[in-house]
C-alpha cells in the first residue's frame, strides 16, 4: 500500500490522515541520516501512472488497496544513493480511492495519525480542500512539481492548484525561498488539448525560481512507455542535479531522518487557514532545548574575564564565538554534512541578539559581527573527528596553557551558557551539561558520571557526579533548627538510615537546613560524615558551643545587655563558637567548593537571617538554571567573586547565631547575619521553591521529608499562672516563638497551605514526641537524656522513601498503536547505587511486593534476580498498555496491604518521551546521541574482541514492492 495522505469525511466532519508512509520509506533506507531524499510530485491525467512506471519499472505503483488520494513511492533506482528520490502522486480532480484508508488491514494502521480539520464541514467544497490540503501540506516539500495536462480542465485544476495559498517554510526567522520547479507534461494528441507553450507562462509566477518547463511529449506517443518518458526522466535528473547544488551552498540540505521529524511536527500543526504562520525549520529543531534567555549574561561575565585578565578583544571574540558553536553544533557536524543549518543563519537567530549584550559601550553592531566572522570560521574547522565539544575543549586548553584563570562562581566558563553547578578540584567550574558533554557515564549507577580530567586545564582527577533522571521527580529533604535538640533530628536520621539499609548522604536530591539542622546538612552531605559518627560527636560539639562563661554575670542581665544592645555582649561567647565550628568544618572548605562526598549530587543550601531586616537569605552549594520570582520571600546568595564565596565555618556560625545567645556574623561582601531560625526555623517552603529553581522541568517532587527536632503536646498555659505571665512583652514572646517562622510544627502547616494540592501526599513530617516541655536551646543537661531516647520511623515512610526514592522507570521503545490503545515497553531501573540491598530492604517491607500499574494489573516480582550479580545493575522488564499516551499512569510497589507509587510518577507517555528524548533528532544540548530506542546494559566489563571491517556490497538493482 503506497497511501500517504487521505481525506475521510465523518459525521460530516473532515479528518486528515497520515498514514505514516513517509516514515515508513525513511526508515528502510539504508542510511536515513546521511541520505538526503527529493520530493517529485506527479499530478495530473492518468499518463501520471505510466510516467511513474517507465521511471520507476521495479516499483508496484499501481497495486491494488486502499491508496487515499495522495500516494508516495521511494525510486529503486536511488535508495541506496546520497540523494534518493521520493515520488508522489494524484489526480487533479476528486478520487474515487480517497477515504479509502479507514479499509486497511489493522496491522498495516499502526501507524496512521488522524488529525480533525478545524472549521472543514460539508459546506465547504471536498475540491477546494483537496487542492488546499495539497497546496500547504505537499508543495513546501516538493522540489519538482509535474504536471500531466491532457484537457483545458487539466489546465484549469492546475492552475486552481497553484493559486492556493501555500505555507511558507523559515529558518530562523528568514523565509526560505523553496525550490520547487513546475514542468509541464503534454502527452496526449486531442484537438480540445492546448497546442501552445504561451498557454502555460502564466505559471511562471508560481515556480520559485521564475521558470517553467514545458516538456512536449505529444510526437513520443507510438513509442514504448520507457522510451516516450525517458526525455522527462532526463529533465527530473538535471533539475535534481541543479537543485541539490543550490541547497548545497545555501545550506539547506535536509537528511532523510531529519525530513520525518520535520513532517511530524508540519502536519501536526496544519490549520486550514488562508494565512498560516511560517514553520520555522530552526525553531523545530531547537524544540525542546534548555531556555537561554540568560545566555547574554553569562557571555558577558565569560568576556568580561577574559577582558580583565589584559587580553585582546579579538581573543575574546574567539572565546566567545567558540563556546556559542559547541551549544548551536551539538552534532557531528561538517562543511560537507548532509544536513545543516547555514552558520551564518543559525548565528543570527539565535546568538546575534546575545552578543549584543557584550558590549558596554553601545558598539554592540561591530562586536556581534565580529563574533559572528569568527563562528563562521570555527565552523569551518569542524571535521569528522572534529566536533564542537572537542573544539572548544582544544581551545579552552590552548587559552589555559598561555594566559591562566577562567575561574567563576556564577558563569560555566566552558559552555558561557548556564551557571556552574559543581567545582572541580582544580577550581573551575562546570554545569550539568558541561558534566554530561565531557564526562563519561559511571558504573555506580544510573545517571552517574565520571569525570577523569579538567576540561580547561587538563589536571587529571576522578570526580562521580549523580545527576536527576530525567523521568524521575527530586527527593527533598528539609532540617528544621532547635539547638541542644539538633540531637533528636540526628536520631531519627539514624533510625531512618536503619530502616533503609542506605546511608542518608544518598537520599535526597536536595536538602536545606536551618540552624543546628543546617550543621547536620553541612557535616552529612559536605563532609561525608556518617549519621552515627555524627549523633555521637553532637554532645561534645554542644556542650562547647554553649560554654557558660567564666564571669558570673546572671543571665537576665545579659538578656537585657544583648537585647538593647547597651554592651556588645551576648549569652555565650562568639569567639569560643567561631572556634569550635572551625575545628568541626576544614577551615579552608567554601559553601561552593569541590565536594570530599562521593558521588557528588545533593545540592546542600543553609538557610540564614539578615540582621538589618530579618529576611531569610540562602547560601548554596549550587546556583540552579531556572529562574527565581523577585518577589519571593527570601533571597538567594550568589558571591560574584571567590573572595565573596564564604568559608563553610562561617556559613554555620550566621545560621547558629540566635540573637541574645551569640553576635550575629559578618559575611564578606553580604553584611551580617544572625541565626535563620528567627525567619525560617522550617525550611520547607524554601526548599520546595529552590527544588523547582535547580529542576525547572521537574514540575513536582517525588517526596519532600521535614525532619524537626521534638514537639510536645503541653500547653504552654500551665508553665506559669503568675500575673505577670500576662503581660504584654511575654504575650508577644510566646507569640513571635510560636509563630511560624520560629516554630517547626507550624512552619509545616503553614507550608502546606501554600503547596499546591496534587503534591501535599508527597510531602511528609517526621518528629518526636517529647514527653515534658521542650528543652530550651541552650540546655545542655537534656543532652544525656535525649541520646537515650529511642527513636523510632512509621513503616508508611520507610515503604515511601524505599519506593519513591530508589526506582524509576524509562520507556525502551516508541509505544505503539494497537487495538486496545498503545502498547508499552519500558525498563524500572534503580537510581541509587546499592541495588541489591535495596531490594532486600523493599521485600522486608513489603513483604511480596510486585510492580503493578492501576489497582490490580501486575507487572512481575520485585525480584533479586533481576540484578546483575557481578556488577549490581537492577533493571526490569514491563509491558503494558494505555488508552493513548496523553492518559496519566502510575506504577506502584504493593503487595494486597500498602501500595507505594515509584518516582517520576503520576505522568503520561508523551511526558515520558519527552523527558528522554525520543524525538530529539536534531541533537541535544548534553551532545548525547544515543540510539532511540535506547541501548541497556550492565556494567560488567566485557571482553574485547577483535575489529571486523566489513566491505559494503556493490548495490544491485532490486525488486521493491512498495
Amino acid at each position: 500500500m503506497a497511501a500517504w495522505l487521505d481525506l475521510v469525511n465523518e459525521g460530516g466532519a473532515w479528518t486528515l490522515v497520515d498514514t505514516g508512509r513517509l516514515e515508513e520509506l525513511v526508515q528502510g533506507l539504508p542510511s536515513p541520516k546521511r541520505q538526503c531524499p527529493c520530493l517529485v510530485y506527479f499530478a495530473g491525467s492518468s499518463n501520471r501512472l505510466k510516467a511513474l512506471r517507465a521511471l520507476n519499472p521495479h516499483n508496484n505503483v499501481t497495486r491494488k488497496g486502499p491508496v487515499g488520494f495522495i500516494r508516495l513511492h521511494l525510486s529503486g533506482r536511488t535508495g541506496h544513493i546520497e540523494s534518493p528520490v521520493l515520488f508522489a502522486e494524484s489526480s487533479l480532480y476528486l478520487e474515487k480511492s480517497q477515504g479509502d484508508s479507514r479499509w486497511s488491514k489493522h496491522h498495516s494502521t499502526h501507524r496512521h495519525r488522524r488529525y480533525a480539520i478545524s472549521d472543514a464541514t460539508n459546506a465547504c467544497s471536498p475540491v477546494k480542500l483537496h487542492q488546499e490540503v495539497k497546496a500547504q501540506l505537499v508543495l513546501p516539500w516538493t522540489q519538482i512539481l509535474c504536471l500531466f495536462i491532457d484537457s483545458q480542465s487539466d489546465l484549469q485544476s492546475a492552475r486552481n492548484l497553484l493559486q492556493q495559498p501555500r505555507r511558507q517554510l523559515a529558518i530562523g526567522g528568514q523565509p526560505v525561498s523553496t525550490t520547487m520547479r513546475i514542468v509541464i507534461v503534454l502527452t496526449k494528441q486531442d484537438d480540445s488539448h492546448p497546442t501552445s507553450a504561451r498557454q502555460f507562462t502564466d505559471f511562471e509566477v508560481f515556480a520559485e525560481t521564475g521558470e517553467t518547463v514545458v516538456l512536449d511529449l505529444r510526437s513520443r506517443c507510438g513509442l514504448s512507455d520507457t522510451a516516450a518518458f525517458e526525455p522527462l526522466r532526463t529533465l527530473i535528473v538535471e533539475q535534481l542535479s541543479a537543485i541539490r547544488d543550490q541547497q548545497e551552498s545555501t545550506g539547506r540540505r535536509i537528511s532523510a531522518s531529519h525530513l520525518g521529524a520535520f513532517w511530524k511536527s508540519y502536519i501536526q500543526s496544519y490549520k486550514r487557514c488562508l494565512n498560516a504562520p511560517r514553520f520555522d525549520l530552526l525553531t523545530e529543531a531547537r524544540r525542546g532545548y534548555p531556555d537561554d534567555e540568560s545566555m547574554g549574561r553569562f557571555l558577558r561575565e565569560g568576556a568580561h574575564a577574559v577582558m580583565s585578565a589584559g587580553r585582546s578583544e579579538e581573543e575574546m571574540q574567539i572565546f566567545v564565538a567558540s563556546a556559542i558553536l559547541m551549544h548551536a553544533y551539538p552534532q557531528k557536524c561538517t562543511v560537507r554534512s548532509q544536513s545543516r543549518f547555514s552558520p551564518p543563519i543559525v548565528f543570527a537567530a539565535w546568538y546575534e541578539k546575545h552578543c549584543a549584550e557584550i558590549s558596554q559601550n553601545g558598539a554592540t553592531r561591530s562586536l556581534s559581527d565580529s563574533i559572528g566572522s569568527h563562528f563562521n570560521q570555527q565552523f569551518l574547522q569542524l571535521g569528522a573527528n572534529k566536533t564542537s565539544a572537542t573544539a572548544r575543549k582544544d581551545f579552552l586548553r590552548r587559552y589555559f596553557r598561555r594566559w591562566g584563570g577562567l575561574y567563576s562562581t556564577t558563569t560555566c566558563m566552558v559552555c558561557l551558557c548556564r551557571p556552574p553547578e559543581h567545582m572541580m578540584p582544580c577550581k573551575h567550574a562546570l554545569c550539568d551539561t558541561c558534566v554530561v558533554i565531557f564526562g563519561k557515564s559511571s558504573p555506580r549507577g544510573e545517571y552517574h558520571w565520571d569525570l577523569t580530567e579538567c576540561p580547561v586545564c587538563g589536571e587529571p582527577f576522578l570526580v562521580s557526579i549523580r545527576q536527576l533522571p530525567p523521568t524521575k521527580h527530586p527527593v527533598i529533604l528539609s532540617l528544621d533548627g532547635g539547638g541542644v535538640r539538633g540531637l533528636i533530628q540526628l536520631g531519627l536520621l539514624r533510625a531512618l538510615e536503619k530502616r533503609i539499609g542506605l546511608p542518608i548522604a544518598s537520599l535526597p536530591d536536595l536538602c536545606l537546613g536551618t540552624s543546628v539542622g543546617a550543621l547536620t546538612a553541612i557535616d552529612i552531605f559536605l563532609n561525608h560524615s556518617s549519621v552515627e559518627h555524627c549523633a555521637q560527636a553532637f554532645p561534645d560539639l554542644a556542650r562547647k558551643i554553649f560554654h557558660a562563661s567564666p564571669v558570673p554575670v546572671p543571665r537576665f542581665v545579659r538578656w537585657l545587655a544583648s537585647a538593647f544592645n547597651v554592651i556588645p555582649s551576648s549569652l555565650y561567647d562568639s569567639q569560643s563558637l567561631a572556634q569550635t565550628l572551625k575545628e568541626a568544618v576544614p577551615a579552608d572548605r567554601r559553601i561552593f567548593d569541590v565536594t570530599t562526598a562521593s558521588p557528588a549530587g545533593c545540592r546542600v543550601a543553609v538557610v540564614a537571617s539578615r540582621t538589618s531586616d530579618g529576611k531569610a537569605c540562602v547560601l548554596a552549594n549550587y546556583r540552579g538554571t531556572g529562574q527565581r520570582r523577585a518577589d519571593a520571600a527570601y533571597e538567594f546568595l550568589m558571591p560574584n567573586r571567590d573572595k565573596e564565596n564564604p568559608y563553610l565555618s562561617d556559613i554555620a556560625e550566621c545560621s547558629v547565631a540566635a540573637p541574645f545567645y551569640f553576635q550575629p556574623r559578618r559575611l564578606p561582601g553580604f553584611g551580617p547575619f544572625q541565626d535563620g531560625g528567627v525567619r525560617a526555623n522550617n525550611p520547607l517552603a524554601i526548599a520546595w521553591r529552590e527544588s523547582g529553581v535547580i529542576w525547572p522541568r521537574a514540575k513536582r517532587h517525588d517526596l519532600l521529608l521535614s525532619i524537626g527536632t521534638g514537639f510536645t503536646t503541653l500547653d504552654s498555659a500551665h508553665r506559669s499562672r503568675h500575673t505577670t505571665w500576662e503581660g504584654a512583652l511575654p504575650r508577644l514572646f510566646r507569640a513571635t516563638m510560636s509563630s511560624p517562622s520560629m516554630d517547626g510544627p507550624q512552619g509545616f502547616s503553614e507550608a502546606l497551605n501554600y503547596l499546591p494540592h496534587w503534591s501535599k501526599p508527597d510531602v511528609l513530617r517526621l518528629d518526636q514526641l517529647i514527653p515534658g516541655p521542650l528543652p530550651e536551646l541552650d540546655d545542655t543537661s537534656a543532652l544525656q537524656e535525649l541520646s537515650e531516647m529511642e527513636y523510632r520511623v512509621p513503616g508508611e515512610l520507610v515503604r515511601t522513601v524505599l519506593a519513591s526514592a530508589m526506582f524509576f522507570f524509562e520507556f525502551d521503545v516508541t509505544p505503539v498503536p494497537g487495538e486496545i490503545g498503545f502498547y508499552c515497553e519500558g525498563s524500572i531501573l534503580c537510581s541509587r547505587p546499592g541495588a541489591g540491598e535495596i531490594l532486600a530492604r523493599v521485600l522486608v517491607e513489603i513483604p511480596g511486593a510486585k510492580f503493578q500499574i492501576g489497582q490490580n494489573h501486575s507487572l512481575g516480582d520485585v525480584d533479586p534476580k533481576d540484578r546483575c550479580e557481578p556488577c549490581g545493575y537492577y533493571r526490569k522488564r514491563v509491558a503494558f498498555h494505555v488508552a493513548s499516551l496523553e492518559e496519566c499512569f502510575t506504577i506502584n510497589i504493593a503487595n494486597g496491604v500498602c501500595c507505594e507509587k515509584i518516582g517520576g510518577f503520576p505522568k503520561c507517555a508523551q511526558e515520558f518521551l519527552e523527558a528522554q528524548q525520543a524525538f530529539a533528532h536534531f541533537g541535544r544540548a548534553d551532545h548525547q546521541t544515543p540510539p532511540w530506542p535506547p541501548v541497556r546494559h550492565c556494567y560488567c566489563a566485557c571482553e574485547a574482541k577483535r575489529t571486523i571491517r566489513f566491505v559494503e556490497p556493490a548495490s544491485r538493482q532490486k525488486r521493491r514492492r512498495l
